[in-house]
């Protein structure tokens, strides 16, 4: 019985040293906030590109208004 418990002990302490899950829940975490400041800059732009689009861009292709 004490070796099963000192086994599964020294496997609980190996699991605390080892940083490999915690790498990549870092890189996890870091992508989810890249992702949200990316999404939330394309919805502050997304109406001065949509008035580039209809006021410059469309005129200069002469395409006929709807």
């Amino acid at each position: 019985m004490l070796k099963a418990f000192a086994a599964l002990q020294a496997r609980i302490n190996s699991l605390r040293t080892e940083e490999d899950g915690a790498t990549a829940t870092e890189y996890a975490l870091i992508i989810g906030v890249a992702s949200i400041a990316i999404v939330g800059a394309l919805a502050l732009l997304a109406p001065a590109i949509t008035d580039f689009v209809n006021e410059v861009v469309i005129p200069a292709l002469g395409v006929p208004a709807t």
